[in-house]
């Protein structure tokens, strides 16, 4: 499963980080669909970024989040 969070600074725009592993990559690669879940509610502006990581594993992947953004 990818990883998806989403930040928001100190001026208050938010920021979409999306973390992709190999498996992720490889689903893609043969035609499968990365979708949001439904219900998100943020506004991504001009000013907004959109960073995909990527690593091995998930595992690896969750590792490369600070603590307190990492998934349950």
């Amino acid at each position: 499963m990818a990883i998806k969070a989403v930040a928001v600074d100190d001026e208050n725009t938010h920021h979409l980080i999306i973390g992709l592993s190999r498996d992720n990559i490889n689903s893609l690669l043969n035609g499968d669909v990365f979708t949001l879940p439904q219900g998100i509610a943020f506004t991504l502006s001009e000013r907004s970024d959109i960073v995909l990581l990527f690593a091995e594993t998930d595992d690896d992947l969750a590792k490369r989040f600070p603590p307190r953004m990492r998934p349950v």
